[in-house]
C-alpha cells in the first residue's frame, strides 16, 4: 500500500514541477490586469500606484511573482489568482461508493485544478444480470443446459447481493444472404436436423424483462428453441447493441448491470453488412418491436469502438462466456471494452453460473474512473494510488485493481482550462457502479483588486482607478 509519506512525495514532486513550468510569463498586447492573467499561469499583475513611471506602458505591470517582487512591488499588491477546488460531501449518511458527491471548480487558463476522488466498494451493491445467449444451431447442448439453469443463476447472484434480478435475450443474425440461407424452406426451418424443434432465423429477440424469479426465467427459457444460420460468425454485435439501447424494454435499474454473452463462435462488425448489400451505418438506437430488432436488414452491424461507447454510456459491464477457441478471439475485444472480462464456456454451458461468479469478482475488484464528454478547451488527467501499492500518474483516466471491499482507493483529478470557459458541469464516474462526482466547472479569469473606484482623485477627477491603473483611457496622476 501506498504510505502517507509515498502519497506526499508524489504530490510534492508534482506541485514543484508545476512550478518550475509556471514560472514564466509570455505577454501580448497587455492592458489590463484581466489581459495579463489570461495570457499565462506565471504572470502576475502589480496594481501598486505608481508601480510605472511617466511614458512607461501598463504591461510592466505584468510579470513573474519573482520579477514583481524584485521591482519593488509589495507581496499585497500583486494580483495572482490560482485555479481553486471546492469539494461538497454528501452530510445525510447515504451509503455512497464515490466521495465526495460534487465539486466546484474556478479555473485560471492553463493553470489545473486538483482534488481528491475516493471510492469505496461496498458489500452486497444490487446487481441486474441479463443472459444474452447465440441460438444458432452449434449452440443446442449449451440451450438445454441453459433451461435448467434459473434457480442456479439466481441462487448465485443472491451469494453476492442483496438484490438480484435475471434476465434473457437470445440471437442469431440478419436474415439476408450470406448470413442466412433465404430459401423459403431454410427460413422456415434453417436446422440441419429436420426432425429437430427449430425456429426461424432472427437478429436479436428480448425474451424475458429483469425479474427475481426464478420460475418465470426457467418458463421462458424453456420455450426457446435452437435456430440456425450460414456463416460462422454471428449477429452478436447487433443483439448487444440493442441490450444496451433500450434500457426501459430490457428492465435495467440504475445498479450494476451485467450481460453475460455467451456463443460458440466470432462476430460480424461494422462493414460485414455490405456483404448483404446493408449499407446504412448502425444508429446505436433502440429498434425493438415485440421484443424483436426488425430492422436488422436496414442497419449494418455496430462497430467496436461504437459499441465500447454504447456499453460505458450504459454502465453495462460485458461477461463473454466463450467456447475454447473463441477465448482468444474475445480477450481482444475486452481490450477495447473497458470493464469486461471473458471467461471459458465449456461445450455444454454446465460451467456458466461459476464461469459468472469469477468474472463478477474480477469485474467488482478492478475500478476504472472516467468521465463525460467535454470540450477542447477542458483537460482532465488522473493519478491513481491503489491499494495494493500500485500508482499512475497523469493518465486519461483512473485505473486500480485488486480493489477490496471497505478498502478506500484514491485518486487525484486534475482539471485545466486553456482558455476562458463558460460556467459547464460534467460527470466523473466509477465504471460499471452508479454513484457519480458532479464537477462544476467556473472562470477564474478576473483579478480582485481593492475597491478604488470611489477615489476619482486619482484620476484628476475624469476616469476610475481600477487595478492601479485609470479606466476609459484616463492617465494616473503620477504626482500626489
Amino acid at each position: 500500500m501506498l504510505g502517507p509519506h509515498s502519497l506526499l512525495l508524489a504530490l510534492a514532486g508534482l506541485f514543484f514541477l508545476g512550478s518550475a513550468v509556471s514560472q514564466e510569463c509570455t505577454k501580448y498586447k497587455v492592458s489590463s490586469c484581466r489581459d495579463c492573467i489570461q495570457s499565462g499561469p506565471g504572470c502576475s499583475w502589480c496594481q501598486k500606484l505608481n508601480f510605472t513611471g511617466p511614458g512607461e506602458p501598463d504591461s510592466l505591470r505584468c510579470d513573474t511573482r519573482a520579477q514583481l517582487l524584485l521591482k519593488g512591488c509589495p507581496a499585497d499588491d500583486i494580483m495572482d489568482p490560482r485555479s481553486i477546488a471546492n469539494p461538497e460531501f454528501d452530510q445525510r449518511g447515504q451509503r455512497k461508493q464515490l466521495s465526495p458527491q460534487k465539486v466546484t471548480l474556478y479555473l485560471r487558463p492553463g493553470q489545473a485544478a486538483a482534488f481528491n476522488v475516493t471510492f469505496r466498494r461496498a458489500k452486497g451493491y444490487p446487481i441486474d444480470l441479463y443472459y444474452l445467449m447465440d441460438l444458432s444451431y452449434s449452440m443446442l447442448d449449451d440451450l438445454n443446459n441453459v433451461k435448467k439453469l434459473g434457480g442456479d443463476l439466481l441462487q448465485a447472484l443472491n451469494e453476492i447481493t442483496e438484490s438480484g434480478r435475471i434476465g434473457f435475450g437470445s440471437f442469431v443474425d440478419k436474415t439476408v444472404l450470406p448470413f442466412v440461407n433465404t430459401h423459403p424452406e431454410k427460413l422456415r426451418n434453417p436446422c440441419p436436423n429436420k426432425e429437430k424443434a427449430c425456429q426461424p432465423p432472427f437478429a436479436f429477440r428480448h425474451v424475458l424483462k429483469l425479474t427475481d424469479n426464478s420460475n418465470q426465467f426457467q418458463t421462458e427459457v424453456g420455450k426457446q428453441l435452437i435456430s440456425g444460420n450460414l456463416d460462422a460468425p454471428e449477429g452478436g454485435l447487433d443483439a448487444i447493441m440493442q441490450v444496451a439501447a433500450c434500457p426501459e424494454e430490457i428492465g435495467w435499474r440504475n445498479v450494476t448491470r451485467l450481460l453475460v454473452f455467451a456463443t460458440d463462435d466470432g462476430f460480424h462488425f461494422a462493414g460485414d453488412g455490405k456483404l448483404g448489400a446493408i449499407l446504412t451505418p448502425n444508429d446505436g438506437r433502440c429498434h425493438l418491436e415485440d421484443n424483436m430488432y426488425k430492422r436488422s436488414n436496414e442497419f449494418d452491424y455496430p462497430s467496436v469502438g461504437q459499441l465500447a461507447h454504447k456499453l460505458s454510456e450504459s454502465n453495462i459491464q460485458p461477461i463473454f462466456a466463450v467456447t475454447k477457441k473463441m477465448v482468444k478471439t474475445y480477450e481482444k475485444l475486452t481490450e477495447i471494452i473497458p470493464k469486461s472480462a471473458v471467461g471459458e464456456l465449456s461445450d455444454d454451458s454446465s460451467n456458466v453460473v461459476q464461469l459468472i461468479k469469477n468474472a463478477y469478482y474480477k469485474l467488482s475488484s478492478r475500478v476504472f474512473l472516467d468521465h463525460s464528454t467535454l470540450p477542447d478547451t477542458l483537460k482532465v488527467t488522473y493519478d491513481s494510488f491503489c491499494s495494493n501499492g500500485a500508482s499512475s500518474i497523469g493518465k486519461s483516466r483512473g485505473d486500480c485493481d485488486g480493489v477490496q471491499i471497505n478498502n478506500p482507493v484514491t485518486f487525484q483529478v486534475k482539471v485545466m482550462a486553456s482558455e476562458c470557459i463558460q460556467e459547464q458541469s460534467f460527470v466523473i464516474r466509477a465504471l460499471g457502479f452508479t454513484d457519480t462526482v458532479t464537477v462544476q466547472v467556473r472562470p477564474q479569469c478576473e483579478c480582485q483588486c481593492r475597491d478604488q473606484s470611489r477615489e476619482q482623485s486619482l484620476c484628476g477627477g475624469k476616469g476610475v482607478m481600477e487595478c492601479g491603473i485609470c479606466r476609459s483611457g484616463f492617465l494616473q496622476l503620477w504626482q500626489m
